[in-house]
């Protein structure tokens, strides 16, 4: 892990809430990662966790996705620092849940909100393969207009045979012309999956969501081995 002092190369809004943010790193430097790694960006009162949406070839710059959470004052003082500063301090790589090459496996990313942008790296990673195996993202958000994604997820359906993206909303009220799937996103995976016994398993979300689907997964033969996620370092289970 190494300390950089980034300049703010682009801010711009994907929807009504969620930017993407280019961070430039200072001349002459460089940043090595792992698919799936986050950085740190650096607070005046403390540090808040981000996952790298960039894929690791992009080492001079780094992309990350950042939506204000309600009632959050840390992410009062990100939004503030996003609106007035042209540099910004991180820390990084982190994290010791990320994918190094392709899996040989059948690969299941399931993503929460802004958890795609883990996903997201971890796809671009694995481009230059042609995503020879099966990978599913399957993308869970409370309202449609949330899947701010949604046309790059359907470039890389489009282009490779292998992916398949399903977008999933938890809270259909709120989204009264939308024709997907709806309900939980970890439980409507594993209901269109027929067999996860050697699948490798990314999970992006809350703890109660990342354990829920650990633990449906697992009893459908999946060994416990065989998911990662942050949440199992960050918030790990007593």
């Amino acid at each position: 892990m190494k300390s950089y002092k980034c300049s703010v190369s682009a801010i711009d809004y994907y929807n009504h809430d969620t930017r993407r943010i280019m961070l430039d790193l200072p001349p002459g430097e460089s940043v090595s990662f792992e698919a799936g790694q986050y950085l740190e960006m650096v607070l005046p009162h403390k540090k808040c966790p981000f996952s790298i949406a960039s894929a690791p070839t992009l080492t001079n710059q780094i992309e990350l996705h950042i939506r204000p959470t309600p009632g959050s004052e840390d992410s009062i003082v990100i939004e503030a620092l996003l609106d007035s500063q042209s540099d910004i301090e991180i820390q990084a790589p982190l994290g010791d849940c990320f994918l190094s090459g392709p899996p040989g496996t059948p690969l299941i990313l399931i993503a929460a909100s802004t958890g795609i942008t883990q996903m997201k790296s971890i796809i671009e990673s694995l481009e230059p393969d042609n995503l020879d195996h099966p990978v599913y993202l399957y993308w869970g958000v409370v309202s449609d207009k949330d899947i701010y994604l949604s046309e790059l997820c359907e470039t890389w359906e489009s282009k490779y045979p292998n992916f398949h993206f399903v977008p999933v909303v938890s809270e259909p009220a709120t989204s009264p012309e939308w024709k997907g799937r709806t309900g939980l996103v970890g439980e409507v995976a594993l209901a269109e999956l027929d067999n996860v016994s050697d699948a490798t398993v990314f999970v992006s979300g809350g703890p109660a969501m990342v354990y829920a689907t650990l633990d449906a997964f697992v009893a459908r033969g999946m060994p416990e081995k065989n998911m990662k996620s942050d949440i199992f370092s960050y918030a790990p289970r007593k």
